[in-house]
């Protein structure tokens, strides 16, 4: 099922999320709903041993975002939100577990990504609301290395290009994936800011499907102004 007014940014580690998430959210009359990745306590001790810490870590944040989906959802279907923009959906945590458990040298064993499905099966699956939109900035690995430099949190110094490369390669994936769900992707080369104004018309396409009219919201301010370096 399809929560219309319910749109998704996605996209790498460092790619540039937050700031275009609080922004569009403004121009469009929504909620910014913000993923604070810094309160999994797992985090730091993931990124210094992923092997010890990963299926902790990966749990901790299933947990989050799914308690997040559902409050989003519940809050567009009572009309306390007009509508809420998203910085990284629930739906792309199964990204990272599916990563992580890729290739022979494997983060998350075939065993704790086994029960890992079973939890993602049983807290999203059983009853599936997916984003009307989801929006994917798309940049080279290397620019991503580049902005988390330059936003200097201590955990993320040790990212590497291989993983982003690895963990992009996972999110086009997931992508033709939610295709096949009926959730409209909206690919965004981010490898420079893109107007605003230029990205709320293209949101307000994607959302309109041939023989519909505009949807029932319609951005509130479009503003011409570039979208500032994100710190996500």
């Amino acid at each position: 099922m399809l929560v219309k007014g319910y749109l998704g940014i996605a996209g790498t580690i460092g790619v540039g999320k937050s700031t275009l998430t609080v922004e569009l959210a403004e121009a469009l009359g929504f909620e910014p709903a913000l993923e604070d990745a810094g309160a999994n306590p797992y985090l730091p001790d993931f990124y210094q041993d992923m092997h010890a810490h990963v299926t902790k870590m990966q749990i901790w944040f299933l947990s989050h975002r799914v308690a997040e989906h559902r409050r989003i959802a519940r809050r567009i279907r009572e009309g306390a939100a007009r509508g809420v923009v998203k910085d990284r959906t629930v739906w792309e945590d199964i990204v990272f577990a599916k990563m992580f458990n890729h290739g022979p040298d494997k983060i998350l064993s075939d065993l704790d990504y086994q029960t890992y499905l079973g939890l993602f099966e049983n807290m999203v699956l059983y009853e599936p609301l997916f984003p009307e939109l989801l929006i994917y900035l798309d940049c080279k690995p290397e620019t991503a290395i580049a902005r988390i430099h330059r936003r200097g949190r201590p955990m993320e110094q040790g990212v590497t290009v291989e993983y982003l490369t690895a963990l992009q390669q996972a999110y086009y994936e997931f992508l033709d994936e939610m295709k096949t769900y009926g959730v409209s992707i909206l690919k965004i080369d981010w490898e420079e800011f893109m107007p605003l104004s230029q990205l709320v018309d293209l949101v307000h396409k994607s959302v309109t499907r041939p023989g519909q009219n505009k949807p029932a919201w319609t951005s509130r301010n479009k503003s011409s102004s570039t979208p500032r370096p994100s710190t996500i």
